[in-house]
C-alpha cells in the first residue's frame, strides 16, 4: 500500500474512533453531557484532532450520511429505465439496507444519543430531509429533469418514511435482518398506488352509520 493509502486509512480508522466514541458516551450519559475533550480522550485523541474532522460534535452523528447519499444516487443510475419508478425506489433503498445491515449497534447508538437531546433530534430531521430531497432528485433524472418534480417527491416522501419505519423496526428487534424488513414494509404500499375515490357524501353516510345513538 502507498504512503497516500496509509495516510487516507488513518484518516478513516481515526474518524471511526471519534465516531464510535462520541456514540458510546451520547448514549450513556447524555449528549449536552458529553464535552469533546471526553470524546477525545475516548478515541485516545487530542481534542485538536476531533476539530480535523469535525467542526462540532453534532456531526458525528452524520455516521458517513453524506457518502451514503451518494450512494443512493448511484445506485438509482444502475435501475435499468424500464423498472418504473416505486419499484426502483424500493429496489435502491433495500440495496442500501444491505450496506446498513453491519451498522446495527451503532445506529441503536446513534437512536439512544438522539433521545438525549432536541438538538439532535432535529439534526436528524434534517438528514432525513436531505436523504428524501436525494431519492427524489435520483428520481427525476431518470426522466431528464434536473428538479424533481412533484410525482418524484411525493414517491420520495413515501419510500423514505416508509424506510424510517422500518429501520425502527429493526433497531427493536434483535436478530431481525434489515434489508427483510425494508422489503416488507415496501410491500405494504402496493395497495396505496390506486386509492379508490371516496365521495364526500360516502363520508357523511359513514359518519351517520357510527354516530351513537341517542
Amino acid at each position: 500500500m502507498t504512503s497516500a493509502g496509509l495516510r487516507e486509512r488513518h484518516k478513516l480508522s481515526t474518524r471511526r474512533a471519534l465516531e464510535d466514541a462520541a456514540l458510546r458516551l451520547f448514549a450513556e450519559q447524555g449528549y449536552d453531557q458529553t464535552t469533546i475533550e471526553a470524546i477525545a480522550d475516548a478515541a485516545g485523541v487530542s481534542p485538536r484532532t476531533f476539530f480535523r474532522y469535525f467542526a462540532a460534535k453534532d456531526e458525528v452523528l452524520d455516521m458517513g450520511w453524506h457518502r451514503r447519499r451518494e450512494q443512493l444516487s448511484e445506485l438509482m443510475a444502475a435501475v435499468p429505465p424500464d423498472v418504473e419508478d416505486h419499484a426502483a425506489a424500493a429496489a435502491v433503498l433495500v440495496a442500501m439496507a444491505e450496506t446498513l445491515e453491519p451498522e446495527r449497534e451503532r445506529v441503536l447508538l446513534r437512536a439512544r444519543a438522539m433521545r438525549t437531546s432536541a438538538a439532535l433530534r432535529g439534526r436528524n430531521a434534517d438528514t432525513t430531509a436531505a436523504w428524501e430531497d436525494g431519492l427524489a432528485t435520483a428520481l427525476a433524472r431518470r426522466h431528464g429533469l434536473d428538479d424533481a418534480d412533484g410525482r418524484a417527491r411525493a414517491i420520495a416522501a413515501a419510500y423514505t418514511a416508509v424506510w424510517r419505519s422500518a429501520v425502527g423496526e429493526w433497531v427493536r428487534s434483535p436478530g431481525a435482518g434489515l434489508p427483510s424488513l425494508v422489503a416488507e414494509a415496501f410491500s405494504y404500499l402496493g395497495d396505496a398506488r390506486q386509492p379508490r375515490r371516496i365521495r364526500t357524501s360516502d363520508t357523511a353516510r359513514a359518519g351517520r352509520n357510527t354516530s351513537s345513538p341517542k
